[in-house]
């Protein structure tokens, strides 16, 4: 394991039984993730093969070099977006999910995401203290759509329509139909709707879980992250509560079984949402939330 910064090689040893153990809680939620300890030490400075290749190799090689490291780059923003995504909807107890798509094949993702802001600033406008946090993705025929977890909506919300002779009256709409009224007035008649409760099996599974809707609206940002240009935000959502940091702790001379024995922490009323070992049988994640009253984890 080596890497290459500022012209000086490094080279990376596992440390054998040592781990990083994370642990986030937030509102009846917690994260677990545990990793092994890399330690790295300066082996002098890099090899340098220029002398060896002409001006255009070399050009060629330093343009290679800069691609790999901005696809990197581009991977580690989007998990850490991925993960304050993730973490910021079950901070704020988002527990309805909202799939905004277009009838005709709207390609150009900065008009999407305009018209996504738009929709959030009205659907405010009518329902106090609406929040959200948006994911978006382009469908296979190219087309854009927007995930976003959402407050439930309440059954009814008063809405005001000017009538022909220029006064105006308060009408009661279903909940459910106000975020298609809402995103027509955006996107023109019959050219888009608003799906209440997401849309898809993924969607459909994420449903009785907020750990598993945070965790379906978060994925887009990872799934079509070279999409994204450096230094453009991967997610968009409206002010909420802080998000908690986590927890740091190293633990030495210990097992992955040892260590996921230590780890699994599930308590009484409480579920488990994700439980899992590293493809590399090298790290541990769990993932938990709060239950009703009396369910069993």
């Amino acid at each position: 394991m080596e890497r290459i910064v500022d012209g000086i090689a490094y080279k990376g040893k596992t440390l054998p039984d040592c781990f990083d153990v994370r642990v986030w809680e937030c509102n009846g939620h917690r994260e677990i993730s545990a990793r092994p300890v890399v330690e790295w030490t300066e082996v002098g400075p890099a090899p340098d093969w220029s002398h060896l290749a002409d001006d255009a190799k070399r050009a060629e090689w330093a343009e290679a070099d800069e691609a790999e490291r901005k696809e990197k780059n581009a991977l580690r923003a989007a998990r850490r977006a991925k993960t304050m995504c993730r973490r910021f909807i079950k901070a704020n107890g988002f527990s309805e999910l909202a799939t905004l798509t277009y009838r005709e094949n709207q390609t150009d993702e900065r008009r999407a995401k305009e018209d996504a802001r738009r929709w959030f600033r009205r659907m405010g406008d009518l329902i106090p203290g609406f929040g959200y946090c948006a994911g978006y993705e382009p469908q296979k025929r190219g087309a854009w759509h927007v995930h976003a977890a959402i407050h439930r909506l309440p059954d009814h919300v008063d809405v005001k329509k000017r009538m022909p002779n220029g006064e105006w009256k308060t009408f009661k709409v279903k909940g459910w139909q106000v975020g298609t009224m809402v995103w027509r007035a955006i996107v023109g008649k019959d050219n888009g709707m608003c799906f209440i409760g997401g849309k898809g099996p993924g969607a459909k599974k994420a449903r009785n879980s907020l750990a598993k809707m945070a965790a379906y609206v978060a994925k887009y940002i990872t799934k079509h992250y070279e999409m994204v240009p450096e230094g453009k935000q991967r997610y968009s959502h409206s002010q909420g509560v802080a998000v908690p940091v986590s927890v740091v702790e190293r633990l030495v001379r210990m097992s992955l079984r040892d260590l996921i024995t230590m780890c699994f922490w599930c308590e009484d009323g409480e579920r488990v949402v994700d439980h899992r070992i590293g493809r590399f049988k090298d790290s541990y994640y769990l993932c938990t939330e709060a239950e009703p009253p009396g369910a069993a984890c």
